[in-house]
C-alpha cells in the first residue's frame, strides 16, 4: 500500500479527509496525521510515506517549511498543498519547492482531490513496478457503502453538533436498525463508539495543543456540560481534563528536538 500522511492543524478537516476519501481505491492508506507541520515532520521521519497531504498555515511549522525538509530528505515525496485563498503566493513558493498541486480549502471537490491521488499512484505503483526489488501488497479493503460514507461525512463535518443514529440514518435514508448495523459491519465499531472516539481525540488534541477552557472545548466537541465532559473524560482516559493537559505539557517539555 502507498502510505499518507495528512497534516492540518483543523481536526475536523483531517479527519474528515482520512474518514470519507476512498483511498483503498488508490492503494492508498493513511499510517499518520497530525496537527501541525513539527508533528507532521516527526511523523514523516517514522513513517518515510509517499505521499503527504498538508495544509499551509500551521502553528509550530507551516505547510511550506515541512516541504522543503520533505523535499531535501526525500525528493520523490508527493505533496498536495491545502491551501485557504490568502495562502495563494505561499501555494506559488510550495509549488516552486516541488509540490504536486494545491487545492483551495474554500471550494473543495473531491473529485479533484481524487485526480491528484490517482495520478499519485500511477506514478508511484509505475516506478515502484520498475523496481524488482519492490514488493507491492495491495489488500483487498472494499469502500464503504454510499450511505456510510455520508454518515460518516455528516458526523466528522460538525462535532459541535449532537448526532443520534437516528437523525443520521434518516438522512441518509435508512431505518434505524439497518443503519446501525451496516455501520458496525463497514467501520468495524457502532455508531456510538465511532461519534465518541472522535469526540475524546478531538478534546485531547485541544488539551495538548491550546489553551481552551473546559467549557470551551466541551462546546467544539457537542458536550455543552462542563461537568459532565469532565466524568466523561475521566471514565474515558483515567485522567481529569487538568491531569491530562499538565501531562502532556510535562512530557513535551522534557522532549529533546535535535537540530535537523
Amino acid at each position: 500500500m502507498i502510505k499518507v500522511i495528512v497534516v492540518d492543524d483543523e481536526y475536523i478537516v483531517r479527519k474528515g479527509l482520512i474518514a470519507t476519501i476512498h483511498w483503498e481505491k488508490f492503494n492508498m492508506e493513511v499510517v499518520a496525521d497530525a496537527a501541525n507541520g513539527a508533528k507532521g515532520w516527526e511523523q514523516f521521519s517514522e513513517h518515510t510515506p509517499e505521499v503527504v497531504i498538508t495544509d499551509i498555515v500551521m502553528p509550530e511549522m507551516n505547510g511550506i517549511e515541512l516541504a522543503r525538509k520533505i523535499k531535501q530528505k526525500a525528493p520523490d515525496t508527493k505533496i498536495l498543498l491545502l491551501s485557504c485563498h490568502r495562502d495563494f503566493e505561499y501555494a506559488m513558493e510550495g509549488i516552486k519547492l516541488g509540490a504536486s498541486g494545491y487545492i483551495l480549502k474554500t471550494a473543495f471537490q473531491d473529485e479533484e482531490f481524487e485526480e491528484y491521488l490517482a495520478a499519485f499512484s500511477k506514478e508511484i505503483e509505475g516506478k515502484q513496478a520498475e523496481n524488482p526489488l519492490h514488493v507491492n501488497q495491495k489488500e483487498g479493503h472494499g469502500a464503504w457503502p454510499e450511505p456510510i460514507q455520508k454518515a460518516v461525512q455528516l458526523i466528522t463535518r460538525d462535532l459541535s453538533k449532537s448526532h443520534s443514529s437516528v437523525d443520521i440514518a434518516y438522512e441518509v435514508g435508512l431505518s434505524r436498525s439497518h443503519f446501525s448495523t451496516l455501520f458496525k459491519k463497514s467501520v468495524g465499531e457502532s455508531f456510538s463508539d465511532f461519534t465518541e472516539r472522535l469526540k475524546l481525540e478531538a478534546a485531547c488534541e485541544l488539551l495538548e495543543s491550546t489553551s481552551l477552557t473546559l467549557q470551551e472545548i466541551g462546546e467544539k466537541i457537542g458536550i455543552q456540560d462542563g461537568k459532565y465532559l469532565s466524568k466523561w473524560f475521566k471514565k474515558c482516559t483515567g485522567e481529569t481534563p487538568s491531569e491530562y493537559r499538565q501531562t502532556k505539557r510535562r512530557t513535551d517539555s522534557n522532549k529533546f528536538t535535535p537540530f535537523l
